[in-house]
């Protein structure tokens, strides 16, 4: 068996351009399982760090102390305002672009633990009930609460997104970068005037650049196999999960980059696209809300015709613009 999980730091799906500038701090926090790395004026590299370290205190549901372990064990009372609106808001997302991506999947990921030192092949009786039990939990909204022992919370899909969402809210104007593994948030504009550079990874070879993307303020965020992962009898099983099926997701997409201006929502439709495979890349790309980047097995790139995309000049993938007339 050969085993192996990249790091999120490591492997990032994303690098950003530097842009320099002595009036801007930088500062990194390690949470959600990941590394945030904050750019701009001190006081708000300062603010949006105590702000990752909250959420990431709140959303931990391994920790007795944080609110999604108290919804899990079924003992939740007194939630933050902030565990209420990212349920609410990740449950919404999924009764609108669809179920691939839902946060009530968490016994499916416990299972597989797909971050072991040794993990193993679940049976199809394991897999067949943590499916059953995602698909009939029963959970309120409005009580924060499961109606049965059906089910369990996971946010790791939406909470990045989430926490850039709520960084953007308190920014004060200026500029600021926030960089968290696959997900990043670019706000206002950088003092040389210039638009922002987004160095987007080549899926087969992380340590290589696929291409670039200029692009204003916003958010974006990419999914793809190649970074958590493990091989047993020569065979990849990713840390993306289909929950129909309750097995890690096989799909001939390599990876998926979502440009919006929702954290949440980058980080969402992310996910549900790369799921979704290239058969069902076409009910996406003609999202008005949101522009996508989406790279095929076979090398290609397909592009939302809006976005400033340029492929690295010794590329060998091909870029297909997507129109949506």
């Amino acid at each position: 068996m050969r085993y192996q999980i990249c790091s999120a730091v490591a492997a990032a799906c994303i690098a950003l351009s530097s842009c320099a500038d002595k009036t801007v701090s930088q500062r990194t926090v390690f949470a959600m399982d990941t590394a945030f790395t904050i750019k701009g004026e001190d006081s708000d590299v300062s603010a949006a760090a105590e702000l990752i370290n909250e959420l990431d205190r709140l959303f931990d549901r391994y920790s007795p102390e944080s609110d999604i372990y108290a919804i899990n064990e079924r003992y939740s009372s007194n939630l933050s305002d902030y565990t209420r609106r990212i349920v609410s808001e990740s449950l919404s997302l999924s009764e609108k672009y669809g179920n691939s991506v839902n946060i009530l999947g968490g016994e499916i990921t416990d299972l597989w633990n797909i971050a072991a030192d040794e993990p193993v092949i679940l049976s199809d009786e394991q897999i067949a009930a943590a499916v059953n039990h995602t698909e009939n939990a029963s959970f309120s909204v409005e009580t924060m609460c499961f109606a049965d022992e059906l089910g369990s919370i996971d946010l790791g899909a939406v909470a990045k997104g989430f926490a850039l969402d709520r960084i953007a809210e308190q920014l004060n104007g200026g500029y600021c970068i926030v960089s968290a593994g696959s997900s990043v948030l670019m706000y206002g504009k950088k003092p040389d005037g210039k638009p922002f550079s987004v160095a987007v990874r080549d899926p087969s070879d992380g340590s290589e650049v696929l291409g670039t993307l200029a692009a204003e303020e916003c958010f974006l965020s990419t999914s793809g196999g190649y970074e958590r992962f493990f091989e047993l009898n020569g065979k990849r099983y990713i840390h993306i999960f289909d929950l129909g099926s309750g097995i890690p997701c096989e799909t001939d997409l390599t990876s998926v980059t979502v440009v919006c201006s929702s954290g949440i929502l980058s980080d969402f439709m992310s996910t549900l696209i790369f799921t979704g495979g290239s058969e069902k890349l076409g009910d996406y790309m003609d999202i008005p809300e949101i522009s996508v980047i989406a790279v095929t097995e076979d090398k290609t790139v397909y592009v939302s015709a809006d976005l400033d995309f340029t492929l690295s000049a010794d590329s060998d993938y091909s870029i297909e613009v997507w129109n949506n007339d």
